[in-house]
Formats: C-alpha cells, sequence, structure tokens
C-alpha cells in the first residue's frame, strides 16, 4: 500500500537553494519537504553549500537547523563562515540553531539521533534541515537495514512537516547504492586536476518529481559563497525567435562601408570580423558603437587586452568622440582578463549586462579569448552557438572580432570554425606591396542582405575610418601597382651641414685625352 502522507499538500511547491545557479539546475530549487544528499570530497564545498542554504531561509523568513554529527566543533564552523557574505551573527540562536547529535548518537544509536531531530524540528518550528555527518550515522548503525530504516524515517517525517532537508556525506554518489534510491535527490560535488589548474564541478545526479538540467557544470567558491555556473548550452537552448528584417540596418557611419552593406548590418543579424593583428578590427568596432550612441542606440564592448581608458584614447584620434558616449552611458566598455576565467560565469555576465543597460549593439572583441579557458575543447561549437543565439534573443547585434593566425594572411583563417554561426563576415587584410603595408577590407557573406563582394582599400585617419568608394586602387594593388591616392614615401632629412649627394655619372679625373 503507498503511503500518500509522506508528501506535503504541495508537492511542487519549491524552496531556493541560495545558491546563485544551483536553483537553475533545478529548474526552480528544492522541492518542498523533500530529503537530498550533498556528496563530495572533503574541501569541495559541502559544508558551504549547507550554511548558505540555512542562511538564504532564514533571510526570507524561514527557520533553520545545522545539525553537526562528530564533526568540526560549532566555534571553528563559524570562525570559518565569518568571512562569508551571507553569513548574519545576528540570526544564529534566533533563526538559525546549530545542534550536536554526537551524544545522542553516541548514547542511544540512531534511534536517539532520530528522537533528537525530531524534537528540534519540532520545537524550532524549522522548514530547513542540514545534517552534516552521514558517513558517522552509517559507522554507528546495526546493519544497513537499520541505517536504510533511519533514512527512511527522517524522510517521511520530514516530508509531513514540511522541512526541506539536506544530507552531507564524503561518500561519492554512486547511482546503485540503496541510499541514493531513498532520497528525493543527490548533488554531487567535485574538484578535478586539467593540466596545473583546478576545477570544480557539480552535477545533479537524481533529481524526484521535476527535470533538471543535466551534466556537469563549474562552479566557485568566493566570499559570496558558493555559485555554480550552468553550461550555457544547456541551459539556453532557444533559437533565435526574432526574423531579422532588411528594412533595419545598423549603420557604420562609414559611407562606402554602408554602401557596401546596402545600408548597413541587418537588425537581428550577426556579424563576424576577422583580420591580422594591427588591421584595425578594434577601431572598426568603436566606429560602430560610436555610431549607434550618435543614433541613441546603447552600446556595449567587451575584451580582453584593451583597458577603458586606452579604448577611449583610441578612439579620440579617429574623432569619433567616445568619451562622451561612455560618460553619457550610451556606451559601456568591459575589460577582463581571460586567464582563469570561467566562460559561462562570463557569459551569464555578459546576458546580464545587456538586459541592465538595455544594449543595441554588441563589440565583443576577442572570441578565442573568450572560449579559451573551456576545459573541454569540443564544447566550443556548442557553446558558441548558445552564445550567440542567445544574445539575438535579447535583441543585440553582435559584432564578433577575432584575429587570424598569421601576421599578413592573403586569405581569412580564423581558428574557431564560426563562420557558419554568423550570418555576415567581414575580413580585413594587409596586403605588402615593395616596403609598405595595405589594409584592405572585404564583405565575404552577408546572408540577410545585397552586398558588394569587391575588395576595397581603407585607412584610419584623424576623421575616423575611410574606406575607399570603389575597388579600384585595391585592382592596382593587386596588379603590384601603387594605389593612386596613396600619399608617397616621405623622403629621409639630411643631417644640417651635410653636402647633398651628387646622383649623376661619377666624375672623369685627369681631363680630357687621358
Amino acid at each position: 500500500m503507498t503511503d500518500t502522507s509522506e508528501r506535503p499538500d504541495e508537492p511542487d511547491a519549491r524552496v531556493p537553494s541560495g545558491v546563485p545557479g544551483l536553483d537553475a539546475l533545478l529548474r526552480g530549487g528544492f522541492l518542498r519537504g523533500g530529503t537530498y544528499i550533498i556528496t563530495g570530497a572533503p574541501g569541495t564545498g559541502k559544508t558551504i553549500l549547507g550554511n548558505q542554504f540555512c542562511f538564504a531561509t532564514v533571510a526570507q523568513g524561514g527557520r533553520a537547523i545545522y545539525l553537526t554529527v562528530l564533526g568540526e566543533s560549532h566555534a571553528r564552523m563559524m570562525l570559518h563562515l565569518r568571512s562569508m557574505r551571507f553569513f548574519h551573527a545576528e540570526e544564529v540562536g534566533r533563526a538559525l540553531n546549530y545542534e550536536s547529535g554526537s551524544a545522542a548518537l553516541k548514547a542511544e544509536g540512531l534511534a536517539g539521533l532520530s528522537k533528537l531531530i525530531f524534537r528540534a524540528v519540532r520545537e524550532h518550528g524549522a522548514t530547513v534541515l542540514v545534517v552534516d555527518g552521514l558517513v558517522a550515522m552509517e559507522e554507528r548503525s546495526e546493519d544497513p537495514l537499520s541505517f536504510r530504516e533511519f533514512l527512511h524515517g527522517l524522510c517521511v517525517h520530514n516530508a509531513l512537516a514540511g522541512c526541506t532537508t539536506l544530507l552531507l556525506t564524503g561518500q561519492s554518489g554512486d547511482p546503485s547504492d540503496p541510499r541514493y534510491a531513498m532520497v528525493d535527490g543527490v548533488v554531487a560535488l567535485a574538484q578535478e586536476r586539467v593540466g596545473v589548474k583546478s576545477v570544480r564541478l557539480a552535477e545533479v545526479t537524481k533529481f524526484r518529481g521535476g527535470p533538471q538540467v543535466p551534466g556537469r557544470h563549474g562552479f566557485e567558491i568566493s566570499d559570496n559563497g558558493l555559485s555554480i555556473h550552468p553550461r550555457i548550452e544547456a541551459l539556453h537552448t532557444r533559437l533565435p525567435t526574432h526574423t531579422p528584417s532588411t528594412d533595419a540596418r545598423l549603420a557604420f557611419g562609414i559611407p562606402a562601408l554602408d554602401e557596401m552593406l546596402s545600408g548597413g548590418l541587418v537588425r537581428d543579424s550577426s556579424t563576424l570580423v576577422v583580420g591580422p593583428p594591427g588591421c584595425g578590427k578594434t577601431q572598426l568596432g568603436l566606429q560602430f558603437l560610436a555610431e549607434g550612441a550618435r543614433r541613441q542606440e546603447p552600446g556595449l564592448y567587451l575584451g580582453f587586452v584593451e583597458p577603458p581608458a586606452r579604448l577611449v584614447n583610441k578612439a579620440e584620434r579617429l574623432g569619433l568622440g567616445l568619451g562622451a558616449h561612455v560618460e553619457a552611458g550610451r556606451v559601456h566598455l568591459e575589460s577582463r582578463v581571460a586567464a582563469e576565467t570561467q566562460p559561462d560565469a562570463l557569459a551569464e555576465a555578459l546576458f546580464g549586462w545587456v538586459k541592465r543597460h538595455g544594449i543595441q549593439r554588441l563589440v565583443l572583441d576577442g572570441l578565442e579569448s573568450f572560449c579559451q579557458e573551456l576545459t573541454d575543447s569540443e564544447r566550443t561549437p556548442c557553446f558558441l552557438a548558445a552564445l550567440m543565439h542567445e544574445l539575438l534573443n535579447l535583441g543585440v547585434t553582435p559584432l564578433v572580432l577575432q584575429q587570424t593566425h598569421a601576421l599578413a594572411a592573403p586569405e581569412a583563417d580564423a581558428r574557431l570554425d564560426v563562420e557558419a554561426l554568423v550570418d555576415n563576415v567581414l575580413v580585413l587584410r594587409m596586403v605588402a606591396l615593395r616596403s609598405r603595408n595595405y589594409r584592405v577590407l572585404s564583405v565575404l557573406k552577408a546572408r540577410e542582405s545585397d552586398h558588394d563582394t569587391a575588395q576595397r582599400l581603407f585607412s584610419m585617419t584623424p576623421r575616423g575610418i575611410e574606406v575607399a568608394a570603389d575597388s579600384e586602387s585595391a585592382e592596382a594593388l593587386f596588379n603590384g601597382q601603387a594605389p593612386s591616392h596613396a600619399a608617397p614615401p616621405r623622403k629621409p632629412k639630411r643631417k644640417t651641414g651635410s653636402k647633398p649627394v651628387r646622383r649623376g655619372k661619377p666624375s672623369r679625373r685627369g681631363g680630357r685625352g687621358v
């Protein structure tokens, strides 16, 4: 006979975990009155997660109990938790009570511990219970059956009381273990070495009563506590819902380039700009943002090399007036260090900036830097697809800048093979002729629009980026002729007091008849 009294009246009522990202994996949080096992080796963050859950419950008006069994003393635990921002000492002893079950377990075994837990939950009106030391309880049990009966009794009692329970254990979460069949869910924490790095991973291996986000996800521990960063390709699975319209264009403010694109980039399309170092990718991105700001279209720059002040100076040399747009809040500049950064965390931060500032134009400077910290290189295509799709769903027109292999490559050779993921591709090249380098631009692809495929010269000037009105100068360059509009090479200055060098015929010594 099935005991339906084990469940609360609202079986789908959710309890927030207080751990950023965990509720996303659980599709809303723990089920109220459920019992869950948190597994992981020492140092993986189980104790922090348990306390974070308790303080989050208290902050929302609930009451919590944290019970330890043969673990570290409460004084030492408080000492370690004081540096965490979620810790509030005034709540300890009021809405959050710390209890020790060691004496009851030693004196009366699991039966005595059960009585202690049931009485504490009833007296304190607890809505959350965290039990730290599941291994010690199993060691003190008479046999495996009595331990399973203890777990079953705990699950039934707390379900009826509406008390959500976490059981912390250092043992691995083997799905075939009978203990894990009795609880409502299992969350496994792990810490692994990848090269010289240490990577923290979380996985919901079981969740009864609802869907969950599968697979392993990175997490970090900081002063804010434990934060999980779900893989964006597992969380953001929607294809773009906006249908690009060729009637809505985002211009660069460069007449010849906008003409090549039939008026500019189609709104709600994605664009890849590839080229070698020094060819002008970043400047083109800044021009795109400055023109958008002039049209009251909020923009965002995210890069990994140049800080905001340097970007503003670079834009001022092109006469873009970017500094005024930054001060007015029309353009936002963000720079991050790519090393030791979790790409999923950075992607979620990017989505947050877009929502907060209503961003319409985005320049992502350094796609390879964005992805280089992925611990599994096979994730790259799916990660990039999810990134592009979610940005488009948020109403952003992204311009992604990517460096090619060679310093002066005759062909585009972007390393991440993302050309198929984007709608437009602009190729910037450096072409050498004799002793000079010339910049050449072309539109390789424009999925939603007619475009000019001819290559054109462009240059950086104090008036901004200038693109040639036609392809004649580029054709001359490829035919080995210096473009007619190119400035002549500068003559070296002659040192003061030196005599000019005669370049005529050499003088004949000895006069005639020699």
